[in-house]
């Protein structure tokens, strides 16, 4: 038997150490989380390395990891029934973190082309123990050696090693000797059953193994027949068994399990991918918005598994951030993590993932959309402001998403398509035509649908905050523009049309330059120009944007968020036929100038912006009404 020989750790351990304790996890809770692991990796690492060598398994092939909390003694112990460790993996694993055995055992069966069902790196995560413990004790014995192996130390730099037999034999047995966190708040007691219950139930439900813990059976007493085991873990890894074999009922309740969310989920995704990168998942699209949906700091993302170890929740790397209502986990064999396994490398696997994932959503709600469409627009009552995010998001390749925006129009009180509208679409229109607004109200009574709807044209009325953004990106469909009633551009007549309403226009210039000079003259610090204009037919005027210049609702969008905005002149078109511009070139000077400020400031409200003094314009109307009485 080899005496007890005091070691010290490598200078790369103990920095690794250092940060384990005081830096580099988030909750101290993690650490049952990654000896949970480690035990899980030992286990099914016997169990691959037995079918060629059987003797390894002379102890028996009853699985099991075992928790044993001791409030008494401050204690936590740790143990199972794997692969175990030899004197020498002991000091490669432990000693140094290079020489993880996991990694070597991982990289030495990759190169046979082997599968494993292993996870992490042994003797990175073991380091997690000194988080909650001021000494750690590790005894084990590995399978088909009959030696076993005791090393301990207070993380302090050193550590002792020796021989010495394992009494349970193959496996390993990890003692925490807890710490005391009077002066921390928010640190549970890990020597309480509940609390290790908790945390199982959060961090390792699904490892497949069963965890262990011995509770109490009836009243208390000092015979230990009072005490029976209790398997802390569910082990259903729900998302491994074959859809065909899960009912609606448990993909809801493990919705529920995973969400919080009392109802059942509008859209259940089961999701395997098999190929250069290999997943596993379960997406849900919930039926409602959660009461927090539009909160700033708001966390989403789905759950993220590595062989049913939970590794980290709302991972935002997995999906773009215009389908962050997606809920759901993801487990991945092979996804590259770094040592605390709570931020995830940037690597050709997550991008891999991220794609995969989000080519999959994409092509099921358009399912839904052709199948179930009174369930798609719910989820587009929900979430279809957040999907159209993705628009501005996909750097011009969101020709999927066009197919599944929904819009309100016009012509019908159902929501529409972009492909059903062009299937609507008058002979001779040249484009899609839309138009964006503060209220579906406001949009559907302003006097800038006149001239559309009189040619019988159908318009898709936008009125989300995002749609500002939307319209600037959102440019064609099946190669017909998409062109905003708003803009100075648009252009609704024949050839034949614009030749007539051209002749016509050049009479009312001549007629009425007087008045438009009078007015120009007026309001030359608020418009950029006024013109002649045939795109009204009740209205007398209305504000356009120029093909430059950003729309009144984009200003407002603005200014909400508290950015500086550039002073943005508008065009003022004028609608020569309206009988006011008649009256108004008879009137004196002063009352045309007064008209003027009125007519601008009715368009502006017209358009949903607000008048710089508004009691001021209230004035003018009551005074106008008097004078009318009179």
């Amino acid at each position: 038997m080899m005496t007890k020989i005091q070691k010290t750790f490598q200078a790369e351990t103990q920095e690794l150490l250092d940060l384990m304790i005081h830096s580099l996890y988030s909750h101290r809770e993690i650490f049952l989380r990654e000896l949970l692991s480690n035990a899980s990796d030992a286990i099914e690492k016997l169990k691959f390395e037995s079918l060629t060598d059987s003797s390894l398994i002379q102890g028996g092939e009853n699985y099991e990891i075992r928790l044993s909390p001791n409030a008494e003694a401050r204690t936590l112990t740790i143990s199972d029934n794997g692969i175990g460790m030899s004197y020498e993996e002991v000091v490669q694993n432990i000693g140094t973190i290079a020489r993880s055995g996991t990694k070597a055992f991982l990289k030495l069966k990759q190169e046979n082309k082997a599968s494993t069902d292993l996870i992490g790196q042994f003797g990175v995560g073991f380091y997690s123990a000194f988080m909650v413990a001021d000494r750690v004790t590790l005894h084990t014995s590995k399978g088909g050696v009959h030696q076993g192996v005791l090393w301990e130390s207070d993380g302090s730099g050193s550590y002792s090693i020796e021989e010495t037999p394992r009494v349970q034999g193959r496996g390993t047995t990890i003692t925490l000797h807890l710490k005391k966190f009077e002066d921390e708040e928010g640190v549970s007691d890990f020597s309480d059953p509940w609390v290790l219950k908790s945390l199982v139930k959060k961090y390792s439900d699904f490892i497949s193994t069963p965890i262990q813990m011995k509770s109490k059976k009836g009243k208390p007493t000092e015979d230990s027949s009072a005490e029976e085991d209790e398997t802390l873990n569910s082990q259903k890894a729900l998302w491994l068994r074959s859809p065909s074999d899960l009912t609606p009922q448990e993909y809801s309740d493990f919705y529920k399990h995973v969400t919080h969310d009392w109802a059942d989920p509008a859209k259940t995704i089961h999701y395997k991918a098999e190929g250069s990168i290999e997943f596993v998942s379960i997406l849900y699209i919930p039926s409602q918005k959660p009461f927090d949906y539009d909160f700033k700091d708001r966390k989403s993302g789905l759950n993220l598994y590595v062989k049913r170890v939970f590794i980290q929740g709302d991972c935002e790397e997995l999906l773009p951030p215009y389908l962050r209502f997606v809920r759901g986990i993801v487990d991945s064999d092979d996804l590259s993590l770094n040592v605390s396994r709570e931020i995830l490398q940037k690597d050709r696997q997550i991008i891999r993932i991220h794609k995969a994932l989000t080519n999959k959503i994409l092509s099921s709600l358009k399912e839904i959309l052709d199948t179930d469409r009174v369930s798609y627009e719910k989820i587009w009552l929900n979430f279809g402001q957040t999907l159209k995010e993705g628009v501005l998001s996909e750097s011009g390749g969101y020709s999927k998403l066009q197919e599944l925006l929904l819009f309100r129009s016009t012509t019908s009180e159902n929501l529409t398509t972009l492909g059903e509208y062009v299937h609507r679409m008058k002979p001779g229109q040249k484009a899609i035509y839309l138009m964006t607004g503060e209220t579906l109200q406001q949009a559907q009574n302003s006097p800038y649908l006149e001239k559309v709807r009189s040619k019988g044209f159908e318009v898709l009325l936008m009125t989300d905050k995002v749609d500002g953004w939307v319209v600037s990106r959102l440019t064609e469909y099946e190669k017909l523009p998409l062109q905003s009633v708003l803009s100075e551009s648009l252009d609704l007549n024949t050839d034949e049309e614009k030749k007539a309403e051209e002749d016509q226009l050049k009479v009312f210039e001549v007629k009425l330059k007087p008045l438009v000079d009078s007015m120009k003259n007026t309001l030359k610090d608020q418009v950029q120009d006024i013109r002649l204009s045939t795109r009204l037919t009740d209205s007398p005027v209305c504000l356009v944007s120029s093909g430059e210049g950003a729309t009144a609702q984009m200003e407002r969008i603005l200014k909400s968020m508290g950015q500086a905005v550039p002073q943005n002149k508008r065009i003022f078109e004028i609608n020569p036929s309206h009988p006011v511009f008649e009256a108004m070139l008879e009137a004196p000077k002063s009352k045309q100038e007064e008209f003027s400020e009125l007519l601008y400031q009715q368009a502006l409200l017209n358009e949903g912006s607000a008048i710089d003094d508004l009691v001021k314009y209230s004035k003018k109307i009551t005074s106008l009404m008097i004078d009318s009485l009179k």
